[in-house]
C-alpha cells in the first residue's frame, strides 16, 4: 500500500505541476499575439499595476476557471464576499479575486501534498482535506478582513482631507469631490458615489439606496451627515464648526475601531488553527509511538485508544466553532449573513420531521417560547424557532447514530484484532519483536483460530473440551505449554462471545443523543455571553453618533432611531422592530424597545429619548455627553482593554484544550496505561514462579 501511496501522490503533484504551468504558457503565448493594452484604456487600472503581466495573468484566468467546478464555486464566494465589503470595478474585482483564489487554493495544495509526505496516510490526507475546507475559510477571512481594514484606514485619510478642503471652501459637496481627488482608489470609489448623490435631484432617494450597500457603517453616518448639513447648513459649535466636530469624532471612532479589531486579531489570531492542529498532529504522534515503543500500538487500536482519539476530534470540532463564534463577534459580524441556502425548508416539508419538530417548539404566548425567541433574536441568529429546533433533532440524532456506530465498531475491532494480530507470548516490556518472533506469533494466531472456529458456536464450552481440542491439534505438549494454549484460547473465545451491542452502551448513545440536542442551545448562549462583551463598545458609539445628531436643531426622536437603526449592529433588530411600531405609539414603542434590549447602558440612552418625545428636547435630554466627553473617552479606553483581555483568555483556553488533551491523553497516558499493564503481567508471572 505504501508503493502505491508514493507513486500516485508522486503522479498527482507531477499532474498538478504540469497542469499550472500549462495555463501559465498558454495564457503568456496568447497575450503576445493579441493587443491587450486596449483594455486597459477604459480605466485607470493600467495606470495603478504594479505587475501588468501578473494583472493579466488573472484576468485571463477569471475567464478560464469559471467552468472549472471547484475553481468557479471558491470564485463565486470570494467575489460575493468582496462585492458586499467594497464598491470595485470590474477589473479590479476579478483581480482581488482570483488573487485570493490562487493564495488559498495553492497553500491547500501545498499543506495536503506535504501532510501526504509525511504522515502516509489515506486516512490523515482524508482529514488534511477536511480541514483545509475549514483553513479556507480562514484564508478567506484573513484576506477580507485586511481589504475591510484598509478600507477604515483610506476612509480616515479621506476625512482628514475633507475636513482640510471644507476649511478652505466651506462647501460640503465640493470638498468631498477635492478629497476624492487626492484619496486612494478603493475609497475613492465610495466618495464618489457619495458625492453624486449629494449633487443629484433627489439626494434623499438616493441615500436610502446607498444605506443598502453601503461596505460600513461610517460610510452611512459620514453620508447622512454630510446631506443634512448640505440641506439645513452649518453651525459654530463652542468647539468650532458643527461639520468638522462631527468629522473628528468620525475619525476617533475609526482608530478606536481600528485599533480594536487589530488588536483582538493579534491576540486571538491562529486559534483556529491550534484548535484543530490535534486533527492532525495525532497521525504523526501515534506513529511516533508505535515506533519507538511498540507496545502501545496495543492501545492505539485498542477501544480505549479509538475512544480518546475520537474524543479529542470532537472537542477540537467544538473548539474550531466556539472560537469562530468568539472571531465573527470580535470581527463584528452580528449582521444577518445573505442569503444562504435554506436547506431546513426543504426537510421541514418532510411530514415526519414537521411533525416532531410542531411537537417539540414551545407554543405561542409561553414564557419558553418567549425566552427562545429572544436568544435567538440576541445571538442574531439567521435561523426560525421551527428551523433552530430542526438542527436540534438532526445533532440529536447524528449524535445518536455516531455513537451506536461506534460502539458496533469498537466490538467488531476487537474481534478483528484478535484473529489477525500476532499472539504475543514472551516479549520485552517495551513491547519490541524481531522477525522470527513475529513469524512464531503469527503461526501461534493462525492455529488459535482453527481451534477457535471450531469451539466458539458450542452450547457448553468446558475446559476439557479444550484441552481435548488442543491435544488433538497440537499432540503432546508439556503441562504448562499445554495450560497456557487453553488459557488463551478460553479467554480468546471469552472476548469474541462478549463483543456485542450492551445495554448500557445503547444508554450511552441516548445520553450523548440528549448532549447533542442541546449543543446547538448551548453554542447560542455562548454566542449571546460573548455578543455581550461588545454591547457597552456599541453604548458608546451610539453616544458618539447622538452627540453629533443632537447638534441638529430639526432632529427629531425619530430620525435619532432611525440614525441608531443604520449604525447599530448589535441593537439593531430591536431598534428595527421599535421603528415599525413607532407611528402607532412612540412611548409604546420606545418602551417595548427596553423591554427587547434589557441592557442598562442602552436603556438609560432609550429612558432619555422617552423624556425627549414630548418634555424637553433632544439637545437637553443628552445636554451631559458633550460635557463628559473626556470621561467617556478614557472610560472607553479602559473597557477597550477589558475586552480585549476577556476575549483573549476565553481564545485560549479554548484553542488550547485539544492540544493539552492530545499531550495528555493520546501521549502520555497509553505509556502509563501499558506500562502498568506490562508490569501487573510480570508481577503475576514472578508470583507464579
Amino acid at each position: 500500500m505504501n508503493k502505491w501511496f508514493w507513486i500516485l501522490l508522486i503522479s498527482g503533484i507531477a499532474v498538478v505541476a504540469s497542469g499550472l504551468f500549462l495555463v501559465y504558457t498558454i495564457l503568456k503565448e496568447r497575450r503576445r499575439k493579441r493587443n491587450f493594452g486596449s483594455v486597459w484604456t477604459t480605466g485607470s487600472l493600467r495606470k495603478r499595476a504594479t505587475h501588468p503581466k501578473l494583472l493579466v495573468f488573472y484576468q485571463k484566468s477569471y475567464a478560464k476557471l469559471q467552468s472549472v467546478p471547484i475553481f468557479s464555486h471558491q470564485m463565486k464566494r470570494i467575489r460575493k464576499r468582496l462585492s458586499a465589503i467594497n464598491t470595485y470595478d470590474e477589473y479590479t474585482l476579478r483581480k482581488e479575486t482570483m488573487r485570493i483564489t490562487f493564495l488559498s487554493l495553492g497553500s491547500l495544495l501545498l499543506v495536503i501534498v506535504l501532510l501526504g509526505i509525511f504522515s502516509r496516510s489515506w486516512v490523515a490526507v482524508f482529514f488534511g482535506v477536511l480541514i483545509s475546507v475549514v483553513v479556507n475559510e480562514m484564508f478567506l477571512d484573513l484576506f477580507v478582513n485586511r481589504i475591510e481594514d484598509k478600507q477604515l484606514k483610506q476612509f480616515a485619510q479621506f476625512l482628514e482631507d475633507d475636513r482640510h478642503f471644507y476649511q478652505e471652501l466651506r462647501m460640503v459637496d465640493e470638498s468631498i469631490y477635492q478629497a476624492a481627488q487626492v484619496s486612494a482608489h478603493e475609497i475613492k470609489l465610495q466618495v464618489e458615489k457619495i458625492h453624486e448623490i449629494l449633487v443629484s435631484n433627489e439626494p434623499t432617494k438616493g441615500l436610502e439606496n446607498y444605506y443598502a450597500v453601503a461596505p460600513n457603517r461610517y460610510l452611512k453616518v459620514f453620508s447622512g451627515i454630510s446631506h443634512l448639513v448640505q440641506e439645513y447648513g452649518d453651525r459654530t459649535l463652542q468647539k468650532g464648526s458643527m461639520y468638522l466636530n462631527a468629522i473628528n469624532k468620525l475619525v476617533q471612532e475609526i482608530r478606536y475601531d481600528l485599533l480594536r479589531r487589530q488588536r483582538l486579531r493579534y491576540k486571538l489570531g491562529g486559534l483556529t488553527m491550534i484548535a484543530l492542529a490535534p486533527i492532525l498532529l495525532s497521525f504523526p504522534l501515534k506513529r511516533w509511538g508505535e515506533s519507538y515503543f511498540p507496545i502501545t500500538k496495543e492501545f492505539y487500536e485498542g477501544r480505549i485508544g479509538y475512544i480518546i482519539q475520537l474524543s479529542i476530534y470532537a472537542i477540537a470540532v467544538i473548539s474550531y466553532v466556539l472560537i469562530r463564534k468568539l472571531s465573527e463577534n470580535d470581527e463584528a459580524k452580528y449582521v444577518t449573513k445573505g442569503k444562504r441556502k435554506q436547506w431546513e425548508k426543504k426537510l421541514c416539508k418532510w411530514p415526519p420531521l414537521k411533525w416532531l419538530v410542531d411537537r417539540l417548539v414551545p407554543a405561542n404566548h409561553t414564557r419558553q417560547h418567549y425566552r427562545l425567541d429572544m436568544l435567538l433574536k440576541e445571538a442574531n441568529s439567521p435561523l426560525t424557532m421551527e428551523w433552530f429546533f430542526l438542527h436540534r433533532v438532526l445533532v440529536s440524532i447524528g449524535s445518536f447514530l455516531a455513537v451506536l456506530v461506534l460502539c458496533l465498531f469498537l466490538h467488531w475491532n476487537a474481534v478483528h484484532h484478535i484473529f489477525n494480530d500476532p499472539t504475543k507470548v514472551d516479549m520485552n516490556i517495551l513491547g519490541y519483536m524481531n522477525e522470527q518472533e513475529i513469524q512464531s506469533a503469527r503461526e501461534i494466531t493462525e492455529a488459535d483460530n482453527k481451534m477457535i472456529n471450531e469451539l466458539k458456536d458450542a452450547k457448553d464450552l468446558s475446559r476439557d473440551r479444550v484441552v481435548e481440542e488442543v491435544q488433538k491439534s497440537g499432540g503432546s505438549m508439556e503441562t504448562v505449554d499445554l495450560n497456557t494454549t487453553v488459557n488463551r484460547i478460553m479467554e480468546k473465545i471469552q472476548v469474541i462471545n462478549s463483543e456485542y451491542l450492551k445495554w448500557y452502551e445503547l444508554l450511552l448513545a441516548i445520553a450523548m443523543g440528549v448532549v447533542g440536542y442541546n449543543l446547538p442551545l448551548w453554542i447560542l448562549l455562548f454566542q449571546r455571553r460573548m455578543r455581550a462583551l461588545e454591547m457597552q463598545n456599541e453604548v458608546d458609539q451610539f453616544h458618539v453618533l447622538i452627540s453629533i445628531l443632537c447638534e441638529f436643531e430639526r432632529i427629531s426622536v425619530e430620525s435619532v432611531l432611525e440614525w441608531m437603526e443604520r449604525y447599530g449592529i448589535i441593537f439593531k433588530p430591536a431598534i428595527q422592530r421599535a421603528l415599525l411600531t413607532y407611528d402607532s405609539g412612540a412611548e409604546e414603542a420606545l418602551k417595548t424597545l427596553q423591554q427587547e434590549a434589557p441592557f442598562e447602558p442602552f436603556e438609560r440612552i432609550v429612558r432619555r429619548l422617552l423624556q425627549a418625545v414630548e418634555k424637553i428636547s433632544i439637545h437637553d435630554a443628552f445636554d451631559d455627553l458633550e460635557m463628559e466627553q473626556e470621561y467617556y473617552a478614557e472610560q472607553k479606553k479602559e473597557r477597550l482593554e477589558r475586552l480585549i483581555r476577556k476575549k483573549t483568555s476565553w481564545g485560549k483556553m479554548i484553542g488550547w484544550t485539544p492540544g493539552a488533551l492530545l499531550i495528555g491523553l493520546y501521549l502520555v497516558f497509553p505509556f502509563l496505561y501499558m506500562s502498568f499493564g506490562q508490569l501487573s503481567d510480570l508481577s503475576t508471572k514472578i508470583q507464579s514462579i
